[in-house]
Parts: C-alpha cells; sequence; structure tokens
C-alpha cells in the first residue's frame, strides 16, 4: 500500500520593507513531494534542496547586497529551511539537513 504524502508548507518570517516599522510578514510555499522516494538518498537530497528553494523563494524580498539584509536573508533562508524539514518529520531528511548533505547515510525500510 502506498503511502499518502501530505504538502506541508515552508513558512519564513520575513522583515516587512526595511524593518523600519518593525512588523513581520510571514510568507509561505507549499512544497510537493509525492513523487520522492524518501527511503533513498536521491529523494532525500531532491526534497531538501526543493525546501531549501521555496525557503530562498519566501525570505526574496531580503536579498540585497546590502550586508545588514544580507544577513537578515542568509538567517530567515536558514530558519525557513530547518522549519521545513522539521514539518515533513523524515528523520533521514531531518539527519540529512544537519549534516548539509555531506557524509549522510540513508537506509530503506
Amino acid at each position: 500500500m502506498k503511502s499518502i504524502k501530505f504538502l506541508f508548507p515552508v513558512a519564513a518570517l520575513t522583515l516587512s520593507g526595511i524593518a523600519a516599522a518593525g512588523s513581520r510578514d510571514t510568507s509561505s510555499v507549499v512544497v510537493r513531494y509525492g513523487d520522492l522516494n524518501l527511503n533513498s538518498y536521491a529523494g532525500v537530497a531532491g526534497l531538501h534542496k526543493r525546501l531549501r528553494n521555496a525557503a530562498e523563494s519566501v525570505c526574496g524580498n531580503l536579498n540585497s547586497r546590502i550586508l545588514g539584509l544580507n544577513d537578515a536573508y542568509d538567517a530567515c533562508v536558514a530558519e525557513s529551511l530547518a522549519n521545513g524539514v522539521a514539518a515533513v518529520g523524515n528523520p533521514d531528511l531531518s539527519d540529512f539537513h544537519a549534516r548539509k548533505g555531506k557524509g549522510a547515510v540513508v537506509a530503506s525500510n
């Protein structure tokens, strides 16, 4: 029996505008991964890349050559990616993320 894979949103708290008002907006992107086999290294790596791309997308308004905003963008992407990985709840994906894709071995059932 094939398991059903749910769609998890990747949410990021991003600074609105130049953060002069100090308010935060929430953006989200739905990451689909029903086509991936999370029992394989390739599947886990593929989902991690999709989650990273989604994080970069929701944090895109902070992507700048201005040093302060660049740091905010990097922090936003890191937090969003970590939240996305946690939302999926797959131990192999969590391990892959913790190791930054290096030396991770994915065991299949």
